[in-house]
């Protein structure tokens, strides 16, 4: 089977609609925390453009990472475990095959 095959109950696509927020919010609070830092650093003209040249990159990286489809959500969860921004134990209540996919993708980078 493809992990674009898998089949998503509605109970699972509960858990994985909650997951996936709390991760988007675990991101936008570490780009907060990273922005007012960059914010207290601004000396010039030039600080500014580097900050918006910031905001515009992490955007690009967000909007290419969170990406909601279920035929994606298995790779996208590998990669924010991988990345620390989800745990494992917060989609315990998908299937098994689906967590050992999970696990062994986010292990693989």
């Amino acid at each position: 089977m493809s992990i674009y095959d898998f089949k998503w109950s509605a109970d699972e696509k509960k858990v994985a609609r909650i997951a996936f927020d709390k991760a988007y919010q675990r991101e936008m609070e570490e780009i907060k925390n990273a922005l007012t830092e960059k914010v207290k650093e601004l000396q010039n003209e030039k600080d500014v453009w580097a900050l918006h040249d910031y905001l515009t990159e992490r955007r690009k990286l967000v909007d290419r990472k969170y990406d909601y489809r279920y035929s994606q959500l298995i790779l996208v969860f590998s990669q924010l475990i991988r990345e620390g921004n989800l745990s494992i134990i917060e989609l315990s209540d998908l299937t098994d095959d689906k967590i050992e996919l999970i696990m062994k993708l986010s292990s693989n980078e």
